[in-house]
Order: structure tokens, then C-alpha cells, then sequence
């Protein structure tokens, strides 16, 4: 209830009230009653409501937004992936990202299935060199071969030489998702405090973020940033891939 002034409210408990009033639980509306009140609030026959209609058109606009969404999240993710150059096979990567799926809800799980149905289009529970190419052109993302290539190399290190008959299975495809995901969430957070675009943030103002979102699931206070100098310079996207438990970035 949103009140334009001050005003006052009062809760009562439902044994309090009269058994005689329908709020007390103890009494159903007759038939009649209920029939007076649908004609006190019925809308006149002649009433045109101020919104547009809902229609088939609407829907078919707002489902390819969704998946233009969708496509574009995904082609930031293998952006990410492709920057990582990590491998999906080795058993340790596998745990970290499994750890990393399991904080997804099951809306999100959901929305990565979707897109992986979507680029997935001969429906073989892996997406091919061909079927990425033509998913991250989509997304209007410049991709060279070469770096299709070792994405797949890197999801199946033993399928040289067979680029178009491998491919990323979903679940491969989900922890590339999840991480890449987690990853943006971060430097995109820390990035607002990056007001001069350096790549760099104080420790102190790292912490300060982290652990007001940290209050919001635990009363744990310790400190996320151990260090004594709160005004040491943090790389922030390295910063964030240590969050994830990943390796960090190696220079060109």
C-alpha cells in the first residue's frame, strides 16, 4: 500500500475478528454477495483500456528480442572463452566450473540450454565449428578460423584434425556460460569504480564492494583482500579471475 501522506495502519489477528466477517476465515461469501460486489466493480461495457492490446505480433517482437539477448550473451561468453585459452577436458577445470554451475539457478540453467538448442542446429548434443561460425556471425562477431579452431581443440584435445566432426557438449557449453558469466559480473562491478578507465582499483575499494555483498548472505566480517596497504593498485579482471579459482591471464 503506498499512502500520498502520512496515515496509519492497523493488523489484526484473525482470531480476533467477529466470526460474522468473512476476513475471520470462519465464513464463506454466499453466492449473492459475491454477485454484488462483481456488480459494484465491473468495468461499464463502453470501457476502452489506455494500453495497446496483447497480440500474436507483440509476442513474435519480444521472443526475437529474447533471443538476440540471448546470442549476444553467449558470443561475450566465447569472447571469454577464446581470451582464457583453457582446456574443458582437464579434470581440475571440470570441478571448478561444476562448482561454478551449481550456483546457477534453474531460470539461468535453463536460458543456457536454450541458446545451446538454438546454436545446436542439427540437434547433435554438441555445437560444431560450422554451427559456432555461423552463432557468433549472428552476433555480428569477428571471429578468424584459426581461433574457432583451438576453441574446439581446447574442448577436445584429441580431435585434431577432425574440427567439424567435434564439437562443445552442453555441459562443456554450460561452464563456459557460468564462468564467463560470474567473470563479467565482477569487472563490470569493480569496473564502476575504475573511473579513469586504468584497469586498476584500490584494494580498499575492492574489499569495501565485496564485502557489502558478502553482508547481504553472511555476518562474517573478515576481510576478502588481506593486505595492509589499502591503497595498493588491483588489475581487477585478474582479481576476478582469482575469485573463480581460474588461472590468470598470460601475457601475449
Amino acid at each position: 500500500v503506498r499512502a500520498l501522506e502520512k496515515s496509519r495502519c492497523f493488523v489484526f489477528k484473525a482470531e480476533d475478528i467477529p466470526e460474522g466477517s468473512i476476513l475471520s476465515q470462519k465464513r464463506r461469501a454466499t453466492a449473492a454477495y459475491v454477485d454484488k460486489l462483481t456488480e459494484r466493480y465491473e468495468l461499464p461495457h463502453d470501457y476502452e483500456p489506455a494500453y495497446q492490446p496483447h497480440n500474436e505480433r507483440d509476442d513474435s517482437i519480444l521472443d526475437l528480442l529474447v533471443r538476440f539477448r540471448q546470442i549476444r550473451q553467449a558470443a561475450r561468453c566465447f569472447d571469454y572463452f577464446i581470451k582464457s585459452k583453457t582446456l574443458l577436458g582437464d579434470k581440475g577445470e571440470i570441478a571448478r566450473r561444476s562448482i561454478l554451475v551449481s550456483k546457477l539457478t534453474e531460470s539461468q540453467k535453463q536460458e543456457i540450454k536454450d541458446v545451446f538448442n538454438m546454436a545446436d542446429v542439427y540437434g547433435k548434443g554438441r555445437i560444431s565449428l560450422l554451427e559456432l561460425r555461423r552463432f557468433m556471425e549472428s552476433a555480428r562477431k569477428k571471429v578468424s578460423d584459426t581461433e574457432l579452431t583451438a576453441m574446439i581443440t581446447r574442448a577436445n584435445p584429441s580431435a585434431e584434425g577432425a574440427h567439424f566432426g567435434v564439437g562443445i557438449t552442453l555441459d562443456e557449453f554450460m561452464g563456459i556460460m557460468a564462468e564467463a558469466g560470474f567473470y563479467y559480473l565482477f569487472t563490470e562491478t569493480f569496473q564502476e569504480l575504475d573511473t579513469d578507465n586504468t584497469g586498476y582499483v584500490r584494494a580498499g575499494d575492492l574489499d569495501e564492494v565485496l564485502d557489502g555483498v558478502r553482508d547481504l548472505i553472511t555476518g562474517d566480517r573478515k576481510s576478502i583482500i588481506d593486505v595492509e596497504d589499502q591503497d595498493v593498485q588491483v588489475d581487477y579482471e585478474q582479481f576476478a579471475r582469482m575469485l573463480l579459482g581460474a588461472s590468470l591471464w598470460m601475457p601475449e
